[in-house]
């Protein structure tokens, strides 16, 4: 790779609101070391570097976020190749993980450009490691349907999975709709099937707990509404 071009940075964020703490060393010193940025969110990755304690005004720094628009985003990007560091943050937790900026990351692969991936706190990778689950056959599934019928389908899909390859299905949900989603697992799922519920992870009001459907059904889960969860199945 040409050592005149600048490097590509994956730096991860809290996915605890402010937990600068849960960050790395090398991570927070990389921060602190650049100016350019390309960002899921702008507002978010402005109180995120501001709480992070980088040396320069946030005035000063040069922010892009990230846009449908492709031409904007190369066009930021382009800095890179006159020896520009930029860092890609996104909305919370590690970028590129159930997050947008492959498509950076592709970009600057294709143009030479040395992408450097930082150690930071996934909450999907911390609610396996909760879960109790199969930690060396897994899948991530994104967000699955806000219909009932087609999120039943999907349900039943990602249960076949696991019956067959012991493989540990995760996917997530949007706040709002968390008794939907449990509610419809208690509906559709074999009450001998594993389901780990990790809510709030990394925060004071952390609650990761596994059972079977069968216990589920006997548990109150109405505390879950409006509060970020991860699901796993196993």
């Amino acid at each position: 790779m040409n050592q005149d071009k600048g490097s590509l940075f994956l730096i991860p964020c809290p996915v605890a609101d402010k937990k600068i703490s849960s960050l790395s060393r090398e991570a927070l010193d990389v921060l602190h070391g650049i100016t350019h940025f390309i960002v899921e969110r702008a507002k978010t990755a402005r109180h995120f570097i501001k709480d992070a304690g980088h040396p320069v005004p946030l005035p000063e720094l040069f922010i892009h976020e990230i846009t449908d628009d492709n031409r904007a985003n190369e066009a930021f990007l382009h800095s890179l190749l006159s020896g520009i560091n930029i860092g890609v943050i996104s909305e919370a937790g590690c970028p590129c993980i159930a997050d947008p900026g492959s498509v950076l990351v592709l970009w600057a692969h294709k143009h030479g450009i040395r992408v450097v991936p930082l150690v930071g706190p996934s909450s999907i990778l911390l609610a396996l490691m909760a879960s109790g689950m199969n930690g060396q056959n897994f899948a991530f599934n994104g967000y699955l349907s806000n219909k009932k019928p087609e999120l039943s389908a999907q349900l039943k899909q990602l249960e076949n999975k696991v019956n067959k390859s012991n493989q540990t299905q995760i996917w997530m949900e949007t706040p709002y709709r968390n008794q939907f989603m449990i509610e419809t697992c208690m509906l559709v799922l074999n009450n001998t099937t594993l389901l780990c519920i990790a809510c709030d992870i990394n925060c004071d009001t952390e609650d990761i707990q596994t059972q079977t459907v069968g216990e589920w059904k006997k548990t109150k889960t109405d505390h879950y509404h409006k509060r970020l969860c991860i699901y796993l199945m196993g």
